[in-house]
């Protein structure tokens, strides 16, 4: 309730059992509610999807006209975050493209003709889409990039650097990583604009590590 957040969202998400949030969604749903680029590292299991969707959400409720796209580096995660999404937007005719590999190509080539609000794929998948002139950058004003260290080390962070290279200048950029290794700053540097850092981390540092 203390989200600026349209009515019909709040429903959903207390519909959806959520009561209070974690601490990554009550650190970054303000910024992200601000238009702010956020940088975000989190392990999963700490509610970063909710902490993304749900400004995002509102963000399209508010603007039909606005586009996301969320790149994710498993299927799995990928239908996860489907899921949650099905969930907070449940009766807000939002639509939605989930975009994988091992999934029928012509059945989401045809989702994407109808201009989805919410685009969520996996790399390989969205390169094929785009190579094939079925899904345009240039439309998404909002990206995410979940798990980015996952992405580099499955391989794709060349595929996250060539969308990197196709989006507008001018958008709304979250990135969501539980380290942040050289090869994922790699990406950072070309991807956010004066962001905001938020770090949530879930284990104690082990009691045989001197800090200073």
């Amino acid at each position: 309730t203390d989200f600026a957040l349209d009515d019909k969202l709040k429903r959903n998400i207390t519909d959806h059992g959520y009561t209070n949030p974690t601490l990554i969604q009550e650190k970054t749903i303000p910024y992200l509610l601000e238009g702010k680029d956020v940088i975000g590292v989190a392990n999963t299991g700490t509610g970063k999807t909710a902490a993304f969707l749900i400004p995002l959400i509102n963000k399209v409720y508010l603007d039909k006209n606005e586009r996301i796209l969320i790149v994710t580096p498993t299927r799995e995660l990928a239908m996860q975050i489907m899921d949650e999404f099905m969930a907070f937007t449940r009766g807000m005719d939002l639509d939605v493209a989930v975009c994988i590999g091992g999934a029928n190509m012509q059945r989401q080539e045809k989702r994407l003709r109808y201009n989805p609000h919410f685009v969520i794929g996996t790399p390989g998948r969205l390169k094929d889409l785009i190579q094939r002139r079925k899904l345009n950058l240039d439309l998404f004003r909002n990206i995410v990039l979940d798990e980015v260290d996952r992405m580099v080390d499955i391989g794709f962070i060349q595929d996250v650097k060539y969308f990197i290279s196709l989006l507008p200048k001018n958008r709304q950029s979250l990135f969501f990583s539980a380290t942040i290794s050289g090869k994922v700053r790699e990406i950072l540097q070309d991807f956010v604009t004066d962001p905001v850092t938020v770090s949530v981390k879930q284990q104690d540092t082990s009691e045989n590590v001197d800090q200073d």
